[in-house]
């Protein structure tokens, strides 16, 4: 295992996450949220909870790309393997997820749809982030 590759794949795992979720929550979500207000903690609290999901984020990112590295094939590229392996991951995160909290949540259908698609997009550039930095030690 390439641990250097792999500590600079977790880095930028942890970018596009982070980027991909601010511009999803914080613009693209933001009057979805306003609407439906009463079912989220209020802006304080979520501000002040904001370390748990970096630490959310600090945890996933370098075991997503440790599970990349297990399936990594020598003898095919990269990025087709990081697009696949985000696909599939995205699929598993996301699916479930956004399923259950529209069960739980008296949210409308379409925040769900948003963050299912967000999470698929998420996922493939996050693999595709994996795919083309982490290699194996030759």
């Amino acid at each position: 295992m390439n641990t250097k590759r792999l500590a600079l794949a977790s880095l930028a795992v942890f970018v596009v996450f982070f980027v991909v979720d601010g511009v999803v929550n914080n613009v693209l979500l933001a009057d979805l949220y306003k609407q439906t207000a009463s079912v989220w903690r209020p802006e304080s609290e979520i501000q002040g909870n904001m370390w748990l999901m970096w630490l959310g984020t600090l945890i996933l990112a370098p075991l997503f790309v440790l599970i990349y590295t297990k399936g990594y094939e020598a003898n095919k590229p990269g990025l087709g393997q990081g697009v696949r392996f985000g696909l599939i991951v995205g699929v598993l995160l996301s699916a479930p997820q956004c399923l259950v909290w529209y069960a739980v949540l008296p949210i409308p259908a379409v925040l769900p749809v948003w963050w299912f698609a967000a999470g698929m997009v998420e996922s493939i550039a996050a693999g595709a982030a994996a795919g083309l930095i982490y290699r194996p030690v030759s």
